[in-house]
């Protein structure tokens, strides 16, 4: 049988039938553009891979009346989805966070969520201001078996009474505040004590919870004075002269913004607080002491921000120069609070390793979180994260009042015992 001859002695056949074709071909052929041939070996142009869809995520909260607090919030978490995507998103997808305002009402939180659900098909939920619509978002994630991360709700009651699997609380709550507080309230040595606080889910069970501890421990003193807030109904004027008659030398004060300021402004005016041992959790915020400007108090025991955090020190200093560069204004303790959250749900679906958020809910027991204020950790035993308390006491510093850190007591060390948390959190555990 012939033997095919080997590739390099056709080279010059071929040379000389390409040449001789050539010079047959007639003048004006040569001149012409030659199209290309296209040959059996040859391979169609790459076609781009589309990319993934954006895995969506709900943000619910109340930006138009708590803009002063929530504009910086939501810096916080627009900072970390930049991060988050920059470094390719999660589970092979970019996040995309849908915004929607709840105009400060529980009815308008949910229907904003059902509206995403529906319109957007978002399953994964965060956000919240007041502990009602947290409580609200959290019974709507119990009901459609959605994922809700409670940002800024303190009420125990979203991890304790009215728990469910969907839902988990980033902040610390009232339970683990006065945990915190109560001890430092104590050294100020007081025996009658007022309480000034909003009838809403979060003050009924603060000011329960502090009556009860600082009365247990210090057999001697009572309260005096209470003063029960109806929601948007606050006379701060008939509040201090009540309180001036009720003659209390201490004072709780678990208001917050608008009211707060107007509680201080009359309070100084009238002379109650000239002497007066105050107690005041959300005054050390650098957006609240912001709103009180000159009613603003030295020496009040607040929780505050910035904070002298456990573990690493250098990743709060970090957040700090980040957002600093980013927006050319410091955190505060509401920015580092929405970093922290989309933080949380990114770290969430990466454990979970899928999007569904009966596996989101579930991966988020027990997931560690690292923060500016160090390592946090979300209980499967309640769904309360181990965020904690940013101790401080109002100073005055170059002309102006300012939070003074003084401590920052990690949650893991201010809840009650397990077998309470059973007790409480019920046929939810």
């Amino acid at each position: 049988m012939p033997r095919t001859p080997g590739i390099h002695r056709l080279f010059p056949h071929l040379a000389a039938c390409i040449l001789a074709g050539l010079c047959a071909l007639p003048a004006w052929a040569a001149d012409r553009p030659v199209a290309p041939h296209k040959t059996a070996h040859s391979r169609p142009a790459p076609v781009a891979k589309p990319a993934a869809p954006a895995l969506l995520i709900g943000d619910i909260n109340s930006y138009t009346r708590h803009p002063d607090l929530l504009d910086p919030y939501r810096k916080g978490w627009q900072m970390a989805l930049d991060e988050i995507n920059r470094q390719g998103g999660v589970l092979g997808r970019k996040l995309q966070v849908l915004s929607r305002d709840d105009g400060g009402t529980a009815d308008g939180a949910v229907a904003a969520a059902q509206k995403l659900a529906d319109e957007n098909h978002v399953a994964l939920f965060f956000g919240g201001l007041s502990s009602e619509v947290g409580l609200a978002l959290s019974d709507y994630a119990q009901r459609t078996q959605n994922f809700y991360l409670s940002t800024f709700p303190m009420t125990s009651r979203l991890t304790w009474q009215q728990g469910n699997a969907y839902t988990y609380q980033l902040a610390p709550s009232g339970w683990m505040q006065m945990a915190a507080l109560v001890p430092k309230a104590f050294g100020l040595r007081k025996r009658h004590w007022g309480v000034v606080y909003v009838d809403d889910a979060y003050g009924r069970t603060t000011v329960a919870t502090f009556s009860d501890m600082i009365t247990h421990f210090q057999s001697h003193t009572n309260i005096v004075s209470t003063q029960m807030i109806e929601p948007g109904k606050f006379d701060a004027s008939k509040t201090v002269r009540q309180l001036l008659q009720d003659k209390p030398d201490a004072l709780l004060v678990l208001l917050s913004g608008s009211d707060l300021a107007r509680f201080a402004h009359e309070g100084k005016a009238q002379g109650l607080l000239a002497s007066m041992a105050v107690v005041a959790p959300m005054a050390g915020e650098p957006e609240t002491l912001q709103t009180l400007g000159s009613d603003a108090q030295a020496g009040w025991l607040v929780s505050g921000y910035p904070c002298m955090p456990t573990g690493d020190a250098g990743y709060m200093q970090r957040f700090e120069q980040r957002y600093q560069a980013r927006y050319g204004a410091a955190p505060g303790s509401a920015s580092a609070l929405g970093y922290m959250a989309l933080h949380a749900i990114a770290d969430g679906l990466r454990k979970a390793a899928d999007a569904d958020p009966h596996a989101v809910a579930a991966a988020f027991a027990g997931l560690k979180l690292g923060t500016p204020y160090g390592l946090v950790r979300f209980r499967p035993i309640d769904h309360q994260s181990t965020l904690g308390v940013c101790l401080a006491v109002t100073a005055e510093q170059n002309g102006r009042i300012v939070a003074q850190p003084t401590g920052y007591l990690d949650g893991s060390q201010l809840q009650p015992p397990d077998k309470a948390v059973r007790a409480l959190r019920g046929k939810q555990q």
